[in-house]
C-alpha cells in the first residue's frame, strides 16, 4: 500500500504541475 500512495502522490504532483490552471472537473 506504501508504495501505491507514492505512485499516487507523484502522479497527483504531476497532475497538478500540468493542469495548475484547468479545474479537475474539466477532465472528467
Amino acid at each position: 500500500m506504501k508504495k501505491l500512495r507514492k505512485i499516487l502522490k507523484s502522479l497527483f504532483a504531476s497532475y497538478c504541475r500540468t493542469f495548475k490552471d484547468v479545474p479537475p472537473g474539466a477532465l472528467f
